[in-house]
């Protein structure tokens, strides 16, 4: 991931239109760059319309090539992978809404701009036979450089981490998600605890960019945002557990004075490490992508179906965890989604982005004890 300099960072994670010049101080968009900023939200919307209706036409008109062609090489591995699992999933992505802030732009000359945007992007799917339609967000920082080309503004080079790409990001190879032929059918109803319901509302309080998240989408401000230090998944996640009703230990703490995570709250091995020692979650499936959808006596329609709001997945490459999100509910079918931060995600299908080489752990999370009448009921929260 590329390292951002720490006023873009303030500017991301205050969700705010503006420029950040080197001294820091935020000021207002002028009328120039509102003009490039209008340009860029075109040209995004026309690139992941095209990715969600296959155009390859299309989607290449956005790129000027031969400058571009790693980008719209990694376009069109977006597009191979949606359609991949898409099909394998049984759904159809029917449409995707795009809008951006643009916290730093840099006009280089009067036909070279580059732009650091964050890009949300709300899908709908429906899956196949089915009449209800479902939605997820995703947030996704970008560094752009346009350039004009024969007199229209096109994308030149593009540098992000993609969200639907994670595998890539790890290994090098490009990600296959692996084909699965069940669906639980529906979404279960689920009384929640106390501390079960507050986490999954604040995840979705504080996730971030991605459409569907609230506080207009800021993180928190009481936290650090670590997304230039390695990612912010893990520190996120600490949050939630700590809205759940977890007291901070010496091992497992957040200090608000310097603005540092322990390891064990902001790195997602050392998350891992601690819920196995403390016994605040359990895990109770694992294995790569068939083995934890895979019916058992144990669990007959495998363990991700018994999978709860407020419980924990963890996502390991090649022996590294690297990734840790929060089931937050079910879509229509029953399929759990999940928050995170990073590449921000808002009830995303909890494997979208994952693939064959992926090793997952299901954690079951002890919530501190609650009174029956504290407990929430939830079915399909959208």
């Amino acid at each position: 991931m590329k390292i951002l300099s720490p006023s873009y960072m303030i500017a991301v994670a205050l969700g705010l239109h503006v420029v950040v010049p080197h001294h820091g101080a935020l000021v207002p968009l002028t009328p120039k760059e509102q003009a490039i900023k209008g340009v860029l939200l075109r040209l995004v919307r026309r690139e992941d319309e095209a990715i969600v209706s296959r155009n390859h036409h299309q989607l290449s008109s956005v790129f000027v090539l031969p400058m571009a062609t790693t980008a719209l090489r990694h376009a069109e591995e977006r597009q191979a992978f949606l359609d991949a699992w898409s099909r394998g999933r049984k759904l159809t992505l029917q449409k995707v809404h795009v809008s951006l802030r643009t916290p730093g732009i840099t006009f280089l000359s009067p036909n070279r701009v580059q732009i650091f945007a964050v890009v949300s992007e709300r899908y709908r799917y429906q899956y196949n036979q089915s009449r209800t339609s479902d939605e997820f967000g995703l947030g996704i920082r970008h560094d752009y450089l346009l350039t004009q080309h024969l007199g229209h503004w096109r994308i030149a080079g593009d540098d992000f981490t993609d969200p639907l790409d994670q595998d890539t990001r790890v290994s090098g190879s490009s990600a296959n998600p692996e084909i699965s032929s069940r669906l639980p059918g529906h979404p279960p109803l689920i009384h929640l605890s106390s501390g079960e319901a507050k986490a999954v509302m604040y995840a979705d309080h504080y996730c971030g960019a991605a459409p569907g998240c609230q506080n207009q989408g800021h993180y928190n401000p009481r936290y650090n945002n670590f997304n230039g230090e390695g990612g912010d998944c893990t520190n996120f996640v600490s949050q939630a557990l700590l809205a759940g009703g977890f007291q901070e230990t010496p091992e497992w703490n957040y200090d608000r004075r310097t603005g540092d995570g322990s390891r064990a709250w902001s790195n997602a091995r050392g998350l891992f490490d601690f819920l196995m020692r403390s016994g605040r979650a359990t895990i109770f499936g694992k294995g790569r992508f068939a083995g934890v959808t895979q019916p058992s006596p144990q669990f007959p329609h495998g363990p991700i179906a018994a999978i709860r709001p407020g419980d924990l997945i963890s996502y390991v490459e090649h022996g590294r965890a690297v990734h840790t999100a929060i089931v937050v509910g079910f879509d229509s079918q029953g399929v759990p989604v999940v928050d995170s931060h990073t590449s921000d995600r808002y009830h995303v299908p909890w494997d979208l982005g994952w693939d064959h080489s992926t090793y997952y752990y299901l954690w079951h999370v002890h919530y501190p004890h609650a009174n029956t009448e504290d407990e929430h009921s939830i079915a399909n929260p959208r």
